[in-house]
């Protein structure tokens, strides 16, 4: 027995173990992976799913036997040595349209929080996955800011050779040194930058903090985003869907506002004991709609039909024009990036060979250098702006589409 639970001991802390690795995070963060826990963790997400939760509390309520509970009032005294007993039970009744409406009208909001949950997914993937290839563009700037910074430094002490040896004027040191500085600048100024977009990540998937994460990807690469505007999108997007169970509710809501012109119902059940006999006198309560018959409940449900009226006709406006646009905008997009891929970026790079060769050699001043190799740098900052700017289009298409509500 002893020897059974020195072995079941070490086989438990490796379960828990193996246990606590699959349910931790990973430290890395893929576009899919980004995809994955903005549709589980981020924070309008979890806003949704309480709603929804709520929703269906308010239907379990709608769907009682009663709104309000059975109530007994009783009295008992005692005069000389005769003894009085009475009670009485009052049971409230509602039935027919006004519960039915009730219902209905609970079920719709039930039914529109679940579209609204599937639109915040979109819309929380659609943040995350922007955030996320911000992050990429930050990290390609810091890197590209980097290697301005070694090859100021390169300059800088090419500078400083040649002015020892009396090739140059004290002016192109200076100009070299000013170079590496700005060079230093730039990395901090894009370290700060990438900090900020990782907070943004952050923010939107719901994580705890940022300390130890990795991005991983390239900004590039899009394919995760081709393939999802490859898919087929669902015939209707979320809000529309949610904008239709809210017009609907707003009818069920217009009917049981008039349903309250309605006398309501109660059971009365008598018991009384008098000098030894027992008396029961069963009855009904009658409420008459006087002073209060659903004047406001009336207005306030035409109120809210004529606005679920306005939100789903934008709604579908909405969904229509920016499939349309979007569409259009992706397309330039994605063409800006490939021609500054395929057209002018094997320039830059074989061009910034040449004008550092060209410098070491003697063959041009640093100023002329430094002018042409800051165009060449703006080149390769401007295609790295063409390839967020695809990715993002991509981001606003898919969603644009409905795509990620599922």
């Amino acid at each position: 027995m002893r020897r059974l639970i020195v072995w079941s001991v070490p086989g438990l802390i490796l379960a828990q173990v193996a246990t606590a690795q699959t349910t931790l995070p990973s430290d890395s963060l893929t576009a899919e992976r980004v995809v994955a826990l903005a549709r589980a963790s981020a924070p309008r997400v979890r806003v949704a799913e309480s709603r929804v939760q709520e929703a269906r509390g308010k239907l379990s309520g709608a769907q009682a036997l009663g709104r309000e509970n059975p109530s007994i009032e009783g009295v008992a005294a005692t005069e000389g040595p005769e003894r009085r007993t009475e009670w009485e039970l009052t049971v409230p009744l509602q039935f027919g349209l006004g519960r039915s409406s009730g219902i209905g009208v609970a079920r719709a909001e039930l039914s529109r929080e679940e579209q609204l949950l599937a639109d915040a997914r979109r819309g929380a993937v659609g943040a995350a996955l922007a955030a996320y290839y911000r992050v990429l563009h930050a990290e390609r700037s810091l890197a590209l800011a980097k290697e301005r910074l070694a090859v100021a430094q390169e300059i800088r002490r090419t500078a400083s050779e040649r002015h020892r040896t009396g090739d140059v004027p004290r002016l192109e040191l200076l100009l070299a040194e000013t170079e590496e500085v700005r060079a230093e600048s730039e990395v901090l100024s894009e370290e700060q930058g990438l900090a900020r977009e990782k907070i943004r990540l952050v923010t939107s998937l719901g994580l705890h903090s940022a300390a130890g994460l990795a991005v991983t990807g390239d900004l590039a690469d899009r394919g995760l985003l081709g393939r999802t505007l490859a898919s087929p999108p669902p015939d209707r997007r979320a809000d529309v869907l949610a904008a239709e169970q809210e017009l609907r509710a707003a009818g069920s809501s217009r009917t049981l506002a008039r349903s309250e012109y309605l006398p309501g119902l109660d059971f009365l059940l008598h018991y009384g004991h008098d000098d030894g006999q027992s008396l029961v006198k069963p009855g009904v309560g009658v409420t008459v709609p006087l002073f209060q018959y659903g004047q406001e409940s009336r207005k306030a449900a035409a109120a809210r039909e004529s606005r679920a009226q306005t939100e789903l006709s934008a709604a579908r406006n909405a969904a229509s024009v920016e499939v349309e646009e979007f569409q259009r905008v992706y397309d330039a997009a994605t063409s800006a990036a490939s021609q500054l891929a395929s057209r002018a970026m094997p320039r830059v790079e074989e061009s910034e060979g040449m004008i550092r060769e060209s410098y070491r050699a003697g063959k041009i001043n640093l100023p002329a250098m430094l002018f042409v190799r800051r165009d060449l740098l703006n080149a390769r900052r401007e295609y790295l702006d063409r390839l967020l700017e695809a990715a993002l289009a991509a981001i606003d298409l898919a969603v644009a589409k409905g795509h990620f509500q599922r």
